[in-house]
């Protein structure tokens, strides 16, 4: 095969593409991707006639106006001249990525006696991950806690249920049902992979306990094992950083070097132009960038896509989920803005098809502005618009809903304190609701809570004000709005009843005390979770379902997992409990093994 030349040419379908997607009522003419399937190299274009360059409308929420234009990726590139290959590297399995999911992939593939090389476009010594929520159903961690009585499990088969309707049917059953017989086993196999290594693992309790956006007690924290403590009682404003004791920034690390212990290689500052596929044939392989018009060829049995999202392609992501691009206030991936889509372009030019549902769902919290807690919110007019006794996720999305995105959480000098006692009685919670660390079997840290608002006032996060007025005019809202606002908050908080919302009293406080906060809602993007059609065998599927050869995906690159444009919270942590169970799934089936018969199943 010849890697500096196209053997083969062929159309690609609007099937791959898009499958009868619009975007703001604009259809793509013809073939949104066109021409174009890859022959050596993944292919270029095929006909003049294929639209490879076709023009689609562009939504511009923040405008409200249609503009036209044409999506860069939509035309695969010339292929990379063969004299530019100065390298040729001959592998079992190529990993993509060195992410948690490419580790899990590589790991489980070197395992079954496979020879793995990992490319990964980051400098070396970089940790490609982030966060800390690993979810999983029926670890042993969390048998342990059942059997101490610290914790019940949930009905896991009700949970997926709840998952299917949330997402309104629009994902691919299958895969949730996979991952959750499977997920328990993974977990284990990963906490057993790096208990050599001092690390070991809790379950959180910090999750959301109310009744219509109930999450359950499925998420593990991986930590130092001597750093129990500090884990636990961790703000960001105890001048030490994630990394320093717990979660995938001490997880990750550990991997790399399981990685090399198995004989694996990870080739650091080395990027994926192009797959390697002849036709309709298997991936064989990639053509990799070593620098700067510098390339590489790796050959391989077996290719695992594990190359996370697109977020920082703003085409794509405009394209794929338009409401959040609109919706996010910033976008926090790590390492910074290496999520640009490169291998779902290269797995479309070599003839794969993006998942059918859209938009694409996305993982947007209210993580990086200050806490939102459950307390009453107002937008940027002063007033209330909405119940504030849901989850992180849909705060965020709500907020956009208004004439402006701005929105802050108001309280006084007895918030935290109501704050901890829902918590210990078990009524709230969730991501900036609930402590980031706090363990089952643990209780509501007020005095670590203490630190995180006086961190929140001192970086402007969160403003104070001994009255109502005054802080009305630092956050900009009209003084009359916000104490009209609060006076009737305050009027349902003694009625019991909110006849405004529908609020849960028991998770009602009044506002009354000065010194007043007012906590700044920042909608911050974390991940976008549409991508690559897959099976449960996490083989890339073509625009007619059907496995390409030699071609695997999971974590954030693969689709179908997700729907109806936002992501599932019922299950913290699914995002980075997805990477490990299929990760291990496809490094073990790119590897020649049966993923299915080695992985024990959870009866559910």
């Amino acid at each position: 095969m010849s890697i500096g030349k196209n053997t083969q040419k062929r159309s690609l379908s609007r099937r791959q593409f898009l499958i009868g997607s619009t975007l703001a009522g604009a259809g793509i003419a013809g073939g949104a991707l066109a021409g174009c399937a890859p022959a050596s190299q993944g292919g270029a274009p095929a006909s003049e006639s294929a639209a490879a360059s076709a023009e689609h409308e562009i939504f511009d929420l923040d405008s409200k106006s249609m503009t036209q234009g044409t999506w860069s990726w939509s035309t695969p590139p010339e292929d990379i001249p063969e004299g530019d290959i100065a390298e040729t590297a001959k592998c079992d399995v190529l990993v993509i990525g060195a992410g948690l999911a490419g580790c899990c992939a590589a790991i489980a593939a070197a395992e079954e006696g496979a020879r793995v090389i990992v490319v990964e476009k980051s400098p070396t010594d970089t940790v490609c991950g982030r966060g800390l929520d690993i979810a999983a159903f029926h670890t042993k961690k969390q048998q342990e806690l059942v059997a101490e009585g610290l914790m019940e499990e949930p009905d896991y088969r009700q949970l997926i249920r709840r998952w299917i309707y949330w997402a309104q049917g629009r994902v691919k059953e299958p895969l949730l049902w996979e991952w959750s017989r499977k997920s328990g086993a993974c977990f284990d196999w990963l906490a057993d992979l790096v208990e050599p290594k001092d690390l070991t693992t809790y379950v959180w309790d910090g999750y959301y306990k109310g009744p219509d956006y109930t999450e359950y007690p499925v998420t593990h924290i991986f930590y130092q094992a001597d750093k129990y403590e500090e884990t636990i009682n961790f703000t960001f404003y105890q001048g030490s950083g994630v990394g320093d004791v717990y979660g995938n920034a001490v997880l990750v690390p550990a991997l790399y070097d399981t990685i090399e212990e198995l004989g694996g290689e990870i080739r650091w500052e080395t990027k994926s132009e192009r797959l390697a596929r002849d036709g309709d044939g298997p991936v064989t392989g990639a053509v990799v960038a070593t620098g700067k018009n510098e390339y590489a060829q790796i050959n391989a049995k077996s290719v695992i896509i594990a190359s996370g999202d697109y977020a920082a392609d703003d085409e794509m992501f405009q394209y794929y989920s338009p409401m959040t691009a609109y919706a996010m206030d910033g976008r926090f991936y790590n390492p910074p803005d290496v999520d640009t889509g490169d291998m779902h372009k290269q797995a479309l030019w070599a003839g794969a098809a993006m998942q059918k549902s859209e938009p694409h769902s996305a993982v947007m919290h209210l993580d990086f502005g200050a806490a939102s807690y459950g307390f009453l919110h107002v937008n940027w007019d002063g007033k209330r618009f909405k119940n504030e006794d849901v989850n992180t996720q849909s705060k965020s999305v709500t907020k956009a809903l208004q004439t402006q995105k701005d929105a802050w959480t108001i309280y006084d000098s007895h918030g935290l304190e109501q704050v901890k006692t829902q918590m210990d009685a078990g009524l709230g919670g969730g991501l900036q609701w609930g402590q980031l660390t706090q363990p089952v079997g643990g209780e509501y840290n007020l005095e670590a809570q203490q630190i995180v608002l006086e961190g929140e006032v001192e970086s402007g996060q969160t403003l104070k004000a001994d009255s109502l007025k005054q802080l009305a005019e630092k956050m900009g809202v009209p003084p009359e709005n916000l104490e009209a606002t609060v006076a009737r908050y305050n009027e349902l908080c003694d009625l019991g009843k909110d006849l405004d919302y529908g609020k849960r009293p028991e998770v009602m406080g009044k506002v009354q005390d000065p010194p007043f906060y007012a906590g700044k809602l920042v909608a911050s993007l974390l991940t976008m979770c549409g991508g690559l059609r897959t099976n449960t065998d996490c083989q890339v599927l073509d625009a007619e379902d059907q496995p390409i050869e030699g071609l695997y995906v999971c974590g954030s690159a693969a689709g179908e997992f997700f729907g109806a444009g936002d992501y599932p919270t019922y299950v913290p942590g699914i995002g980075h409990g997805r990477c490990v169970t299929f990760g291990r799934i496809a490094g073990i089936n790119a590897a020649g093994g049966d993923a299915e018969a080695k992985i024990p199943s959870l009866d559910i």
